[in-house]
């Protein structure tokens, strides 16, 4: 899969010590890092209070560092990662933890955390700082909850479409008084490529495509399907902004998911870019419960 665009991120612009060698994590996930960290004595941590915030996937975790209430840092690893975890504790002083998952987490990894942190397990039953307007709560994912959560967090008193660009794309909407109202969710950009591909014959999987592909009309199989998946989501995407906007007056509209880059051109200075939204929106829910 290709693209060439940049999420333009208003909420990442945070560079304390501490975080300065967290955002080489980000890029060496995998890596060790014992150059990296330093102890935790280098750090004012002491006197703060860091929070661990654990989105975790089918294969990887995203974790964020919160210190005093603000995002310090994010980092990926394996979902099995128990050792980079486990350091990241000693060196970060967090107490307190949340975890969000789509998938069993490994035993090691759960015992670990539990073993050392205030452990929030984020379920249908966890209470959240937002209202639920839905007919089937337990069905709904938390990670758009989560996303709903950091929306209202940072979006106070305003009517909010927010646009996940995950394996699924999610669009949900927050009003101004903090009520989920629902939303949509439609396949992603991976997996329209793929579903052509696999409940077709003879088209092709496509893996890596450039924006100069998106033309219509199409020269090319490769040009036809990357324009049809591309304008097909832009034109979705559009359709729900134009109805949420009908329906809530002063809508305003965030990404998070990196396949926001892939749009970022046609949608400039219309939709807001947050990329670690479910993030924020964990560490919402987790002061809510424990605060």
């Amino acid at each position: 899969m290709g693209g060439d665009g940049r999420n333009r991120t208003a909420d990442t612009r945070i560079f304390s010590p501490l975080l300065y060698r967290l955002s080489y994590i980000t890029v060496l996930a995998g890596r060790k890092y014992k150059d990296i960290f330093k102890t935790q004595k280098n750090f004012d941590t002491v006197s703060k209070k860091s929070d661990l915030v654990i989105d975790n996937g089918n294969t990887r975790m995203k974790i964020g560092l919160f210190i005093d209430s603000r995002l310090d840092g994010v980092l990926s690893f394996s979902n099995h990662s128990v050792k980079d975890v486990e350091k990241l504790i000693e060196t970060s002083g967090a107490l307190r933890g949340v975890m969000s998952s789509v998938t069993e987490v490994h035993k090691p990894l759960y015992d670990l955390l539990k073993g050392e942190l205030d452990m929030l397990e984020i379920s249908p039953a966890t209470k959240i700082p937002i209202s639920l307007d839905y007919d089937t709560p337990h069905t709904l994912g938390m990670d758009r909850v989560a996303n709903a959560a950091g929306a209202y967090l940072l979006y106070p008193d305003t009517n909010v479409l927010v646009i996940d660009f995950g394996t699924c794309i999610k669009y949900d909407l927050i009003d101004s008084g903090g009520t989920f109202r629902g939303g949509a969710i439609a396949p992603g950009v991976s997996m329209r490529f793929k579903s052509m591909h696999e409940m077709t014959g003879k088209l092709p999987y496509i893996k890596h495509w450039t924006h100069k592909e998106v033309t219509w009309p199409g020269k090319s199989t490769q040009e036809c399907m990357v324009t049809g998946v591309i304008e097909g989501i832009q034109s979705e995407m559009s359709q729900y902004i134009s109805t949420a906007s009908g329906i809530y007056g002063n809508l305003t509209v965030i990404s998070t998911g990196g396949d926001f880059s892939f749009f970022e051109k046609a949608f400039k200075n219309l939709i807001f870019a947050h990329p670690y939204l479910t993030l924020q929106g964990l560490h919402e829910i987790l002061k809510f419960n424990m605060d």
